[in-house]
């Protein structure tokens, strides 16, 4: 019985002590990370397989950083055992917006086929690559899209304008299609109620810097025009269980 007592206390104290450590270690970790990125806030601090490192997400960003808080790394970190992209994956997860989560009450809804797949998208009008992401999507069938009005004015002086406009058009789906076909927006003033600044809201909250930004429906974000191969083959993940 005393020596079961022993182990149990000796076993308790190891316990203790690797706690204690990885606490040190963490404090270590973030008192680097709040003098390199003083205005940028920690998402998460984890532990990886390779021993001695922590991964920090920071808007949005995966670094490695040292137990002691001295040195700092950019990804990737690859499994090469398995060939895994660690990085690629958490980066996935840390920046995954629910779709449950997305203003869809306030996006352009078009369905194709039998829209049985999803897809979000944050646009401007004026964004070259969305225009070339809209012709791919012009080949893709069995879609249900929803765009989200998010023109960025610092790249596009007029997006906004002709956001408004599509939005206060009779035909918002034809008038999307027509703005991104031609660049001619609808005529009229873009003076009804709008959903531009709600949906500016979001994507800050989600740290959404540029257009396009697609949400599929398992919350994975894509970012930029892609070709239709990829993004069946993304459309296709997205959909299983």
């Amino acid at each position: 019985m005393v020596t079961k007592q022993l182990f149990r206390m000796a076993g308790a104290a190891v316990l203790a002590t690797l706690a204690m450590a990885a606490a040190a270690d963490e404090s270590a970790v973030r008192a680097t990370l709040a003098r390199t990125f003083p205005q940028s806030p920690i998402q998460s601090i984890d532990a990886t397989p390779v021993a001695g490192l922590f991964e920090v997400a920071i808007d949005g960003q995966i670094y490695y950083v040292s137990e002691d808080g001295r040195y700092i790394l950019g990804g990737p970190l690859v499994d090469a055992k398995n060939r895994v992209n660690l990085t690629e994956a958490r980066l996935e997860k840390i920046n995954a917006i629910p779709w449950d989560s997305l203003p869809l009450d306030v996006a352009i809804k078009r369905v194709k086929g039998g829209g049985t797949r999803r897809i979000a998208i944050f646009e401007d009008p004026d964004c070259p690559y969305c225009k070339a992401l809209e012709q791919t999507l012009n080949s893709i069938d069995d879609v249900t899209i929803y765009v989200l009005l998010y023109p960025i004015d610092e790249l596009h002086p007029q997006a906004a304008q002709k956001s408004r406009a599509v939005w206060c058009a009779k035909d918002r789906a034809k008038a999307w299609d027509d703005v991104m076909r031609t660049g001619v927006a609808p005529a009229n003033a873009g003076a009804c109620d709008n959903p531009i600044a709600k949906i500016a809201r979001f994507a800050q909250q989600h740290r959404i810097t540029g257009t396009p930004t697609m949400v599929l429906a398992d919350g994975r974000r894509l970012v930029g025009a892609m070709p239709r191969a990829e993004l069946e083959k993304q459309l296709l993940r997205a959909g299983k269980p």
